[in-house]
């Protein structure tokens, strides 16, 4: 015999399940999109009754309005206008940071992820000369700047993105390593405790691929390989749709290239080219190479190879669909190069080598991602109102 209190937890789990179906449907529309009852009904096969009640709760619960309805001038209806409804994007908003060593960038976004407002910081910080209690102080200020830039809407969710593994509680194992501790220094606890919002912490090589596969070149792609390179070089994997991690978040890690033949190191390709070009920045020598310098031209040919190792290491790991370059020193003119030479190093199937498009705001957006799925799988526990 079923208990009262066990069919009443069925009921509410049932309710719960309506009412998800429900407005997932009503989020997944275009901005400014309405749905009536009859459209649910047709969506979800729920009752009518079932889906005013689930509407009026999740208006009741600030996610969905009741939107006026339209009538063409001089027209006569019949009957009682349907009901139309709409998601409330300014219900709540989401923050996405790249906290890298050196630059600071916080978005904030509704909860469609529409930009309300974007500020971007560099810091002169590095792990070992600065006191990580100042690393911590501006990232708050940053963030503070711009939740008010925003308007200081109510924040249901942050997620940062740090160039250190990260284990599923947002914590960083292996402090020893002192970049590590230092880029991230619990920033899950002590942003959370300090602003009382829940606060995602993630690798920024696996917040770049969320990032590709959401809006990207790797968008609908269940098997993709995102290589985040700047001053450090880090990859995310994809794999059959789900991000890996490993038990310590150390999957796309690359300190093993200090013993692959033909790369030595795990700097990235900022460094890289930045190095070859002596005082140059990668991005001169990019621009140099574009304009046909042929000492610049030669220099991204020297990195090209040895990208092309490491996406050779990388594609006999995770045998990815595509792979993708991204973050600053993202570049065609080396993507062209590593699909040039990937035949003489691969005999199975190659994968496409492609450059990101996404440019520096990589790992935002892929914060941003995190942040609003974190959002859609908490929303039926939160009150807007």
């Amino acid at each position: 015999m079923t208990t009262g209190s066990t069919a009443g937890s069925v009921t509410r789990r049932l309710r719960d399940d309506n009412a998800r179906a429900v407005l997932l449907h009503v989020w997944d529309l275009p901005p400014g999109a309405a749905v009536t009852g009859s459209d649910l009904i047709a969506v979800t096969g729920l009752s009518r009754a079932t889906v005013h009640d689930v509407c009026d709760e999740l208006i009741d619960r600030g996610w969905l309005r009741e939107l006026e309805n339209e009538r063409s001038t001089g027209t006569y209806v019949k009957g009682r206008p349907a009901r139309r409804y709409g998601f409330d994007a300014r219900a709540g908003a989401v923050v996405g940071i790249d906290a890298g060593e050196h630059r600071i960038s916080v978005r904030v976004t509704d909860l469609r992820g529409v930009p309300l407002a974007t500020v971007e910081r560099v810091v002169d910080q590095a792990a070992g000369r600065t006191p990580v209690a100042h690393r911590i102080a501006a990232l708050e200020a940053v963030l503070r700047e711009a939740c008010a830039a925003a308007g200081s809407p109510r924040v249901l969710a942050v997620s940062v993105g740090v160039p250190a593994p990260v284990g599923v509680d947002g914590r960083t194992l292996g402090t020893d390593n002192p970049f590590w501790a230092f880029t991230n220094p619990d920033l899950a606890g002590v942003l959370g405790d300090r602003f009382g919002w829940p606060v995602l912490v993630e690798n920024d090589a696996n917040l770049a691929a969320l990032a590709e596969g959401w809006c990207g070149a790797g968008a609908g792609l269940a098997h993709q390989v995102t290589v985040l390179a700047g001053e450090r070089i880090g990859a995310g994997v994809v794999d059959d749709g789900r991000l890996l991690r490993g038990v310590r978040g150390g999957v796309g890690e690359m300190r093993y290239l200090d013993i692959v033949e033909g790369v030595g190191s795990s700097a990235g390709l900022g460094k890289v080219l930045r190095d070859l070009g002596g005082t140059e920045e990668a991005a001169d020598v990019l621009a140099a190479a574009r304009a046909g310098g042929l000492v610049a031209t030669a220099q991204v040919e020297i990195a090209g190879l040895r990208l092309t190792r490491i996406v050779v290491t990388l594609v006999s790991l995770f045998d990815p669909e595509r792979v993708i370059l991204a973050g600053g020193a993202a570049s065609p003119a080396l993507v062209e190069v590593v699909n040039r030479e990937l035949p003489s190093f691969l005999d199975l199937p190659r994968p496409l080598v492609v450059a990101s498009t996404l440019g520096r705001d990589v790992v935002v957006l892929g914060a941003l991602r995190r942040a609003l799925d974190h959002v859609r799988g908490e929303a039926l526990s939160l009150r807007l109102d």
